[in-house]
């Protein structure tokens, strides 16, 4: 009976503190990404009423090989304004997470995030932070994504390669058994 209560307490706990967490955020957004080619923009703007607001951006895609990704965002602040305080930039999925890196300086904020070698799956793109704007502000920035060729690809260039380079040095062992010259002509 003590275990049952002290799971009941765990659980409505965990509930309280989960709700409080979502609760703290005052703009979640989730948009999928489209992409044509390789890569894709993302971004969010806000607006008047929104100074002071926390905000969630999230970007989900779906990758069915195996890939590396790059992307960025950056965020400009114009005086007082227009600003935001990005204080986050992760990509998550597929029990990964990819860190963002911060670069900033007087009302510039660029984010830079690269990752490598991620199965196929569900990943989530998120951007975390705070509006400062008295009016508002907003982010832009890509997303790109690129197949890893299997080891098997690699394996079948290699070997187009070097009968390649076979070839040539049969060739080249050929005609110094005629007697052919560097020119390829037989001297007369």
């Amino acid at each position: 009976m003590k275990n049952v209560i002290s799971g009941v307490f765990l659980s409505a706990s965990l509930m309280l503190s989960s709700a409080a967490v979502h609760a703290s955020t005052d703009i979640n957004n989730t948009s999928t990404i489209t992409f044509n080619g390789p890569s894709s923009s993302i971004g969010a703007s806000y607006g008047d009423g929104t100074s002071g607001k926390t905000f969630t951006e999230n970007f989900t895609f779906a990758q069915g090989t195996v890939f590396n990704v790059s992307s960025a965002v950056i965020s400009i602040a114009l005086d007082s304004m227009s600003g935001l305080n990005i204080s986050s930039f992760t990509l998550s999925g597929n029990g990964v997470t990819a860190t963002g890196h911060l670069t900033s300086s007087t009302g510039l904020q660029t984010w830079t995030l690269h990752a490598s070698n991620l199965t196929s799956g569900l990943y989530t793109l998120s951007a975390i932070g705070k509006v400062t704007g008295t009016s508002g502000g907003s982010f832009g920035g890509n997303i790109s994504v690129a197949a890893v060729p299997e080891n098997s690809t690699v394996a079948m260039m290699l070997a187009g390669l070097g009968m390649v380079g076979f070839a040539a040095l049969r060739h080249r062992r050929k005609s110094k058994m005629h007697g052919a010259n560097s020119t390829g002509l037989v001297p007369v």
